[in-house]
């Protein structure tokens, strides 16, 4: 097995930029209602204001999350976490991906027609299985966060209680 193998179709800086973005909204989604300003971002992430901007961007670009007035740099969710998906997120981020390339096209006259069959050959087997992971990350939306939040809370607190009721008292 390669390094590449628990990233989404073997990319590693896609998969990384997917991982982050959902990283930020789920951060978003944690805090809601209250916005969360850049500077608590980087903190929750661990990445630099740099990059962040730049995803934070794409991800108002593509509806996802919006600036927020009542901070400065503060971002609250666009929208309900159950209206979010990972298909969203993941759709952003193909299209934000720095670099991505184009579709490489003949040029008219060209004598190379195998070259241009293959270009097409490749480019329809990349969308079907984009269509199956898109249909996949459909599945999962943002309120799956909010529910686990909730339930690591509950377990904290019982976990708190419980530590507190069996502490044995000093009585030095």
């Amino acid at each position: 097995m390669g390094l590449d193998d628990d990233c989404i179709l073997g990319n590693g800086a896609l998969h990384d930029r997917f991982r982050l973005a959902t990283e930020i909204l789920g951060a978003l989604v944690s805090n809601a209602p209250r916005p969360l300003s850049m500077a608590q971002l980087e903190d929750h992430t661990g990445r630099p204001a740099k990059e962040l901007v730049k995803l934070c961007g794409s991800l108002w670009g593509a509806l996802l999350m919006r600036p927020d007035a009542s901070i400065p740099d503060g971002w609250v969710l666009a929208g309900s976490p159950n209206a979010i998906t990972l298909e969203d997120i993941f759709r952003c981020v193909l299209e934000s991906q720095p670099g991505r390339s184009k579709a490489i096209v003949a040029k008219p006259g060209n004598p190379d027609r195998t070259h241009h069959d293959v270009d097409l050959l490749v480019m329809q087997a990349t969308m079907a299985i984009n269509q199956s992971v898109f249909q996949h990350l459909r599945q999962f939306s943002l309120d799956r966060l909010k529910a686990s939040a909730s339930s690591m809370s509950a377990f904290s607190r019982h976990v708190q209680r419980r530590s507190h009721y069996n502490a044995i008292p000093d009585f030095a």
